[in-house]
């Protein structure tokens, strides 16, 4: 009788711990005049997640609930997107995401980027070594590599009448021939409906410092284990940033996600999970 009580008050303990090692927290860090919502689930080692350039930080939605069980995980909004404001003036996604690190008191972590996010994630390394302890780039880009006219009209593709960025998005969400592959009906519906509900409002200017070297040619630089993702379907200059990402980076892998398109943690999220998840473990054994 004793050993199944204290069996059942261990069971107890555990789901407790699990629970409250789940528990979101959310609010803003000022920059200037603006303002970065953030979220932060779990506890342990740190990951955080950036999102590319269409839609916020709900692209992860199945990543945060995933990783916070053993991971302390933050996800942001960059400046115009979801629940963060508009830039007022001159901005820099790589100084914000140092002012994320700085202000939430993050002395390293695990970077996970998709497509533009990868490219600030490899940017913020060059600039911030130590504060990487790792790197996932999901259909990243890398600055200083070339685009194809292929990719700048998506084969053809891209309307030329676009004239702001909710008609934009909403071209990319729906119509797309790669952002999401045509099988993925529910991840497409999602994305169709984030990018309408979360319309995205940048305002300002960039500000893009200026590299003697670009980044493509400074990636043997980087030391940290690093795994490259593309999608099956993904348009060929991804791949092509890919390759490139990998031969410069000696201590990376590439795997290529079948049935996908570009944004694949939505795609294929449990096999996103499962990969990313076994990439982590081993540099845990390490």
């Amino acid at each position: 009788m004793a050993k199944t009580i204290l069996l059942s008050v261990s069971i107890l303990i555990i789901r407790c711990s699990l629970l409250i090692s789940q528990v979101t927290t959310s609010s803003y860090i000022k920059t200037g005049n603006d303002s970065i919502f953030y979220e932060i689930s779990g506890s342990g080692p740190t990951i955080v997640l950036i999102h590319d350039g269409l839609i916020h930080r709900e692209v992860w939605d199945a990543q945060f609930i995933y990783f916070s069980k053993k991971y302390k995980v933050v996800r942001y909004d960059r400046r115009g997107y979801g629940k963060s404001s508009p830039a007022t003036g001159n901005y820099s996604n790589l100084e914000d995401l140092n002012t994320l690190f700085t202000q939430l008191k993050i002395d390293r972590a695990c970077l996970i980027g998709a497509s533009s996010g990868g490219r600030l994630a490899i940017d913020f390394t060059l600039m911030y070594p130590q504060k990487a302890s790792s790197m996932i780039l999901i259909g990243a880009v890398v600055g200083g590599f070339s685009f194809t006219k292929h990719f700048n009209t998506r084969g053809g593709h891209l309307p030329s009448d676009l004239k702001d960025n909710q008609k934009e998005s909403l071209y990319y969400a729906s119509d797309d021939p790669y952002e999401i592959y045509h099988e993925n009906k529910a991840a497409k519906n999602k994305l169709i409906e984030l990018v309408k509900n979360n319309p995205t409002r940048i305002y300002g200017s960039q500000i893009i410092a200026s590299q003697k070297t670009p980044a493509y040619k400074r990636l043997n630089e980087i030391n940290i284990p690093v795994l490259i993702l593309c999608g099956e379907f993904d348009i060929p200059d991804v791949h092509a940033h890919a390759g490139a990402i990998n031969a410069g980076i000696s201590n990376s892998r590439r795997i290529v996600i079948p049935k996908a398109g570009h944004l694949i943690p939505m795609e294929q999220p449990d096999l996103f999970n499962e990969t990313v998840a076994n990439f982590l473990k081993q540099i845990d054994n390490n």
